[in-house]
């Protein structure tokens, strides 16, 4: 008899829970949430885009990132600017601060992100990112054509709550 195969989605979920543990552990003395952690790696991977197109690259709702910001805010990692060319739009800026913290979360998403994919080939690391990014659409497919019934209450993290990046 065959044994039993783990679903996709949990072996992407644990995937995702050993991501969000490395990365706390790496950083447990700056005491970053994991969402912070990747909001400061991704103001320094988009350097120069606006706070909307940070924020549509990173797995969060603008009311999670709205108060991501505010804790990276208090402690005066980032701020807020207008943008000197659109007063529409704003920036996220790095505070030197921030640009400390910042540094030191490269080079740990680095090694998280080179680890998880470290016996990989680049043409299966290519196969597997379009494997993802299809599964993805597919879900996102899923709920144009089936929407999920608005009546039904939510829970869990159905609730838009999420836990890391």
């Amino acid at each position: 008899m065959l044994a039993k195969q783990v679903p996709i989605g949990l072996l992407m979920a644990s995937v995702r829970r050993r991501q969000r543990q490395a990365v706390e552990m790496r950083v447990r003395d700056l005491q970053l949430s994991n969402q912070q952690f990747w909001l400061l790696v991704a103001l320094v991977e988009c350097q120069g885009e606006s706070l909307a197109e940070i924020l549509a690259a990173l797995p969060m709702d603008q009311p999670t990132a709205s108060r991501v910001l505010a804790a990276l805010s208090r402690r005066k990692l980032v701020r807020l600017d207008s943008d000197p060319i659109d007063r529409r739009r704003r920036r996220m800026v790095l505070t030197p601060r921030g640009h400390q913290f910042a540094a030191r979360c490269l080079v740990v998403a680095a090694q998280v992100r080179g680890a998880a994919v470290a016996h990989f080939s680049s043409e299966e690391i290519a196969t597997l990112r379009g494997w993802l990014r299809r599964m993805v659409d597919n879900l996102d497919e899923l709920d144009r054509l089936s929407p999920p019934d608005p009546s039904r209450p939510k829970k869990g993290l159905a609730t838009g709550q999420q836990g890391d990046r």
